[in-house]
């Protein structure tokens, strides 16, 4: 039974919930809970426009902007990657400080970065990926700023996404040609 001074939803996350999914994950060691799998099908339309169909059942809509050649139809890759690591930490944060129990009253996760489309239109060699990913973090909360930030210090190493991208992660591509 919980203490009734003991609040149970913080930043509208159930903690109890989430400490309940955590032990989840402790007891299950290498199952589905503790390593989900993820999966993604990306269904080319035409020209750049993409339907993608995620684990969960909802859909993206990809596409380029006008000047790229797209249509402007959906997200573009690079949107997708940068909503990826915003939203992973806005996440993690969100869940961390919640678990902390400091209520926030504002968090805004601000990621960018520039593609070296020089490099990904063959205009020369190089890397054609993002040159350097940038995040500015705004948050608004009920704590010391120096207990915050040395949280979301700490919480910033529990973040999915963005562990991924800083570190070498094998993608396996195999192409299965289905002639006419």
């Amino acid at each position: 039974m919980t203490s009734p001074t003991i609040k149970t939803t913080v930043n509208g996350i159930n903690i109890e919930q989430s400490f309940a999914i955590q032990n989840r994950i402790s007891e299950d060691r290498t199952g589905d809970i503790a390593r989900p799998r993820y999966q993604a099908t990306v269904v080319w339309d035409s020209g750049y426009h993409t339907t993608s169909n995620v684990t969960d059942g909802q859909t993206i809509i990809g596409d380029e902007p006008p000047r790229y050649g797209g249509e402007g139809m959906g997200i573009t890759p690079q949107d997708l990657l940068l909503t990826a690591v915003g939203h992973c930490l806005t996440a993690s944060y969100i869940g961390g400080l919640s678990a902390a129990r400091i209520n926030v009253e504002s968090l805004r996760v601000h990621v960018s970065g520039r593609v070296n489309f020089r490099a990904a239109f063959a205009v020369e060699p190089g890397n054609p990926g993002f040159e350097d990913i940038n995040v500015v973090v705004e948050i608004q909360t009920d704590a010391p700023q120096e207990k915050v930030t040395a949280l979301l210090e700490k919480l910033k190493a529990t973040a999915p996404i963005p562990d991924t991208i800083m570190r070498p992660v094998p993608v396996n591509i195999e192409i299965r040609h289905q002639p006419k």
